[in-house]
């Protein structure tokens, strides 16, 4: 495979502690290598030079893109930014239509492992068709930008490529100065308050071979965009809502605790950064009980809290867990994840019905197939997963030997149930919604079109 080497130099070089998020992710994750992959188009008539100086810009706009990771003394992961390095970029030669060919050059660079320690967390690629550039192609360590970091990056080169910036030259924030920030007096009071937060949350919590599965449903996402606009909330909050349900459904209770994946991009500082800054955001629903709205807005309110003490310093999080659960025999679980990993917050077009009728009628589409690998989140129980740009999937994972007597596919099902009939206005789902995922997960009536 040919080559184009380029040579950047930034504005400085730089040593730092990790991030908080990086800290996590260090620790024996598969995440600190190549498997986030961004594929951009690239603009008609742009030639390799143009594209291979968009990259140059790149390495030396973002430090994240020219960091490694070495080891100090004590082998312990630390950041340094070099300033003046050079990278190789793949030249990937396509035919039309070049999605076979671009698929197979993702299969290919996946595949390739390197060291943290002395080499750059991304690498690019440059597809062409007649010599002429098509695609740009991203891989990235999650230890060095994350997904929403190499989103951010993707509009940072959409904008390089267009001419239009929506923001100033230099990133306000990169992840040396993150690191540093962290350190400072400020942000170590804000990490005990959210501290202080994720106790108050896993003190209520309980102690005590996956199965997967994927639902591609219309009437589901028709469902949640009806409640969303009736009641004035993310499509997100709904989907919570409604799996939060189902699991305290599956576990007899009336609450039920998650964990939801939170990027701190919350400010213009942070907005446009490309990095690791994904922690996540706890919390629990005790409104189960309740009717559907309520337990709607329940989900709305503890998720806000729950981003709000996203800012935490990881290692004093698990000293806490490690007191709170001191002379235990059961270690603290939540009992869901829950990622929405469609970046966006309202469904796209194409799914709105008119009727109740026409929801009901989308039921007959649905299609739920097995996995051998579906959405993990690191919870004990359960693990939910929502993706795509318009044609959404939600994906579970069950974890080990919990729930046997449940299918992957019922539970899904019965979010399905639930979400369509609180839509329709049926009483029972509205009303009395723990109460209907009780009796469909116990009911034979449930089938998979």
């Amino acid at each position: 495979m040919d080559t184009i080497t380029i040579h950047f130099e930034g504005k400085r070089d730089a040593i730092a502690p990790l991030t908080w998020a990086q800290q996590r992710t260090s620790r024996g994750s598969r995440l600190k290598y190549r498997p986030f992959v961004h594929v951009q188009p690239v603009p008609p008539g742009k030639s390799l030079h143009e594209v291979s100086n968009a990259v140059k810009w790149a390495f030396e706009e973002f430090e994240s893109l020219r960091t490694i990771f070495p080891l100090d003394a004590d082998g312990n992961p630390y950041q340094k930014v070099e300033k003046v390095g050079s990278v190789e970029i793949a030249k990937v030669p396509a035919r039309k239509p070049a999605e076979t060919d671009i698929q197979d050059a993702i299969h290919r660079l996946r595949a390739e492992r390197f060291d943290i320690t002395t080499e750059f967390g991304a690498l690019f690629a440059i597809v062409t068709c007649a010599d002429v550039p098509t695609h740009l192609i991203c891989l990235v360590s999650h230890l060095a930008v994350d997904d929403q970091g190499c989103r951010a990056l993707g509009a940072a080169l959409d904008g390089y490529f267009s001419g239009e910036r929506d923001r100033p030259s230099t990133p306000l924030t990169q992840p040396v100065d993150r690191a540093r920030l962290e350190q400072s007096p400020k942000w170590q009071e804000r990490s005990a308050r959210s501290l202080e937060y994720w106790k108050s949350v896993l003190e209520k919590l309980p102690q005590g071979g996956d199965r997967a599965a994927v639902m591609d449903s219309y009437a589901l996402r028709a469902a949640v965009s009806v409640l969303s606009k009736k009641y004035a909330m993310s499509t997100s909050t709904v989907y919570l809502a409604a799996v939060s349900v189902v699991t305290g459904a599956l576990l007899g209770r009336s609450k039920s605790s998650f964990m939801l994946p939170a990027a701190n991009r919350l400010n213009q500082e942070e907005r446009s950064f490309v990095g690791e800054l994904v922690q996540f955001a706890p919390g629990v629903l005790e409104s189960l009980n309740s009717p559907f709205e309520a337990i709607v807005s329940d989900a709305w309110r503890t998720s806000l809290k729950g981003y709000r003490s996203s800012r935490y310093d990881e290692q004093a999080l698990q000293l806490m867990l490690t007191d709170l659960d001191e002379d235990r025999e059961s270690k603290r679980a939540f009992d869901l994840s829950f990622n929405d990993m469609r970046h966006s917050t309202e469904t796209a077009g194409g799914n709105d019905c008119e009727t109740a009728s026409d929801i009901h009628n989308l039921t007959k589409l649905t299609k739920i197939e097995s996995r051998e690998r579906a959405y993990r989140g690191g919870t004990r129980f359960l693990s939910f997963g929502l993706r795509g740009d318009g044609d959404e999937t939600l994906s579970i994972t069950v974890h080990d030997s919990y729930f046997p007597e449940f299918p992957v596919q019922r539970i899904l099902l019965a979010i399905e149930a639930l979400a369509v009939g609180a839509a329709m206005g049926d009483a029972e789902p509205l009303s009395h919604p723990l109460r209907f995922a009780r009796a469909y997960l116990t009911s034979r009536n449930a089938t998979v079109n």
